[in-house]
């Protein structure tokens, strides 16, 4: 049967839809740069992250530190470069600030952020950088220059504010138990923080979104609506003093920084019936682990080995009373390897989120069986009303 729509008409069909319904940036990945998304409260003694940043650069150009998005950029801005120095970069400052909008089409301002082989955001508000670089009247020539900047083979790097920035669309705000009761917020209202914000992004990364601060801030929640809202099948929710590396010719993402660096929430096979969202994958990955971008794909960092399982019988654990606790969520998915249980779960005022071992769950460790090296691999998560709510 021959189809009633032209090849070209139905592109340009399936791109509008996409773009209505709110979807992830449609640009492709620029080739071949590299992002180094950093999860928040970088120590100056992590050395896997430092050690990674520096080697992305190399002898080959400098790093260019961008205080955007901090309230304090005239402290938050020499203390970064300080800290790279102190590692051995070659880092220096583009004094670029909230609010200043003239000097994102500054030539000047332009051809230093040309010149630089890293730029690295620090923390703040990710908003202060998306409405300086890429206001609603258009990029500006800073905004374009760090695109050009990773075709070439460059580098991105942000903490904090610089991780939230780095999708497009990105998380603005958001409260995790608020996102579920109340779904998504729209419209300039900062004082109420209900719901999750979701606006326009920077765009390096196209894999999904991320988030940040993600597990000591217990922030699950409000990455499963954005994910919802904005249609991206997966969510990088990455802990603090840990980060991605991200290979944007290869598609290939790799945690550092120590255990628990990353969770993965892919959104990709969830029916949702009833106010219930079932069928959730959540990946708990450290050091060296590897998601390829394209399909989501994990493999364990060389050298792990599969975890046996400990004897026993027992079902289900002790339901966790808060979900949005610091650490909770990490913590069951740790507990799941290491007991019998094939269940977990943890109570939000209005949902159930349930932990499943099946088929399809793998656990990870070094050979030393330390567990502090665990990965955690396709595990169920399903979404539940509280029938007592």
């Amino acid at each position: 049967m021959t189809s009633r729509w032209s090849r070209p008409a139905a592109l340009v069909l399936l791109v509008l839809l996409a773009l209505l319904a709110g979807c992830g940036d449609p640009e492709p990945p620029p080739q071949p740069g590299h992002l180094v998304i950093i999860g928040g409260g970088l120590q100056p003694d992590n050395a896997e992250i430092y050690t990674r940043l520096v080697s992305l650069t190399g002898d080959s150009g400098h790093w260019a530190v961008l205080p955007t998005a901090s309230g304090a950029p005239e402290t938050v801005g020499p203390r970064t470069v300080d800290r790279l120095a102190a590692q051995g970069a070659d880092a220096r400052l583009i004094d670029l600030r909230a609010g200043e909008f003239e000097k994102a089409s500054d030539p000047k301002i332009v051809a230093d952020i040309a010149a630089a082989r890293g730029l690295f955001f620090t923390g703040g508000s990710q908003t202060r950088i998306v409405e300086l670089f890429r206001p609603e009247a258009g990029d500006t020539p800073a905004y374009q220059a760090m695109r050009r900047l990773l075709s070439e083979g460059g580098v991105v790097a942000g903490t904090s504010a610089g991780a939230a920035m780095m999708s497009n669309p990105m998380i603005e705000r958001g409260d995790a138990s608020l996102a579920l009761s109340r779904g998504r917020t729209f419209g300039p209202d900062r004082a109420a923080e209900d719901g999750v914000s979701i606006g326009r992004g920077m765009g390096f990364f196209p894999y999904g979104m991320t988030d940040q601060h993600f597990l000591s801030r217990g922030r699950l929640g409000r990455l499963i609506i954005a994910l919802e809202e904005t249609r991206f099948d997966r969510g990088y929710g990455i802990a603090d003093d840990r980060a991605i590396h991200v290979d944007l010719g290869s598609a290939r993402i790799e945690a550092l920084g120590g255990p628990a660096a990353l969770l993965l929430l892919d959104a990709s096979e969830v029916r949702a019936s009833g106010g219930a969202r079932r069928g959730f994958r959540i990946d708990l990955l450290g050091s060296g682990d590897v998601v390829d971008g394209l399909s989501g794909r994990v493999t364990p960092a060389r050298g792990k080995v599969p975890a046996g399982r400990p004897p026993g019988n027992l079902e289900q654990l002790p339901p966790a009373e808060d979900a949005w606790d610091a650490h909770v969520i990490e913590q069951l998915m740790l507990l799941l390897a290491q007991q019998p249980a094939r269940t977990a779960s943890a109570l939000d005022a209005y949902y159930e989120l349930v932990f499943e071992e099946d088929e399809r769950t793998q656990y990870w460790l070094a050979p030393d069986g330390d567990a502090a090296s665990l990965t955690v691999i396709g595990l169920r998560l399903d979404l539940i009303p509280r029938r007592s709510q």
